[in-house]
This record gives structure tokens, C-alpha cells and sequence, in this order.
């Protein structure tokens, strides 16, 4: 009797070990989608702020005379600690409407994000009429 209590009072070695590698495989699991989910919400917010920029600069756009919306060059905008760069090409639709086509880039710890390349930035479409 004395034999089977003493069995019984604690885990051996191995129950330790074991239980040990299950808890950091687990934990190894969740630090990842940490990681994941860090660098998610910071391509967000980036991507939020480059669509603010491209509604910000279609709705100038809009404002122009009909005749004075043309294709610019890029122009740089800083948004906190963040330099983007917009530019508009602008097509003419028929003979009183131009589509007006704002993209707008980015560098950050992730790459360089513009639009038409394989990490692409924001870019938002519109056509404005005479």
C-alpha cells in the first residue's frame, strides 16, 4: 500500500517534459499570430491613410475647373511620420467626361507599396464631367 501512494504523489519527469513542449508549441503559436496581427493592423492603417490622401486630392480635383484637370506628376504628402506619394493620370471618356485615376504610394518597414507593381498601393478611380 505503501508502494502505490507513493506512485501517485506527484508527475514524473517525463509527464513534465511533455506537458512542457505541449505549452511551448502553443505559446511559439500564438507569439506568430502576434507578429501576424501586428503587421496587419500597421499595413491598415497605412492603406487608410493612403486612401484619405487619394479621396483628398480627387475631391481638389474636383474642384478645378473642368478644363485645368489634366495628369500630374506625383506629389508627395507627409501624414504624421509617413511620406506618400500621389499621381493622377487623367483620360478623356467621350467629349465631356475625363476618368481621372489617383494612385497613391508608400514606403514603410514592410516595402515599397505603389500602385501596378506586385506590393500595390491605394488607387481610386473616378471620371469627372464637363
Amino acid at each position: 500500500m505503501t508502494a502505490l501512494l507513493r506512485r501517485q504523489e506527484g508527475f514524473t519527469l517525463m509527464e513534465v517534459l511533455v506537458a512542457t513542449t505541449i505549452a511551448a508549441v502553443g505559446f511559439l503559436g500564438l507569439a506568430a499570430t502576434h507578429v501576424t496581427s501586428v503587421r496587419a493592423t500597421a499595413m491598415a492603417r497605412n492603406i487608410s491613410i493612403a486612401t484619405s490622401v487619394a479621396s483628398e486630392q480627387i475631391e481638389t480635383l474636383r474642384r478645378m475647373p473642368y478644363d485645368d484637370v489634366v495628369t500630374s506628376s506625383p506629389t508627395t504628402v507627409a501624414r504624421g511620420h509617413m511620406t506618400f506619394t500621389s499621381t493622377a493620370t487623367v483620360a478623356a471618356v467621350g467629349t465631356s467626361s475625363k476618368k481621372v485615376t489617383l494612385g497613391v504610394g508608400w514606403s514603410d518597414q514592410f516595402g515599397t507599396h505603389a500602385p501596378g507593381t506586385s506590393s500595390p498601393g491605394v488607387q481610386l478611380v473616378t471620371v469627372i464631367g464637363e
